[in-house]
């Protein structure tokens, strides 16, 4: 059976050179249809970054997907950087709360390279199974 799209954004600062978790808002759990992460000011350096279904240790446990892997990258001049994948279908489960009541997160880690700090705008696409 198809589900329903949901669509969400977050907007953040993060440090360069540090490593920053931020809780992207999603639903509990779906599959991952796609992301737009945009650094919106700041020189365009780079950076790492990653989704996670928890915040908790150990990291690699609750890995979803790096936000490289299969991205396309944009060469915007008016944007210091992008990456993108609206071509994903990949099924997660938030692992924060208690069985019965998940948190409604996704966790992004991201460290940008560079100096400074920058601005990002980070979209998630899901779609929520109907049961």
């Amino acid at each position: 059976m198809a589900g329903t799209i949901w669509s969400g954004t977050k907007n953040f600062t993060a440090a360069s050179g540090t490593e920053t978790v931020v809780q992207i808002p999603a639903p509990a759990r779906g599959v991952l249809r796609g992301y737009t992460l945009v650094q919106t000011t700041g020189a365009g350096a780079g950076f790492d970054a990653s989704l996670y279904t928890s915040d908790k240790a150990p990291e690699e446990q609750y890995h979803l997907l790096n936000l490289v892997s299969g991205a396309t990258l944009s060469s915007d001049s008016d944007v210091p950087g992008i990456v993108e994948n609206n071509k994903l279908y990949v099924a997660y489960q938030n692992r924060n709360g208690t069985p019965s009541l998940h948190e409604r997160f996704l966790y992004l880690k991201i460290t940008p390279q560079g100096t400074g700090n920058k601005n990002f705008s980070m979209s998630v696409t899901v779609e929520n199974p109907k049961f």
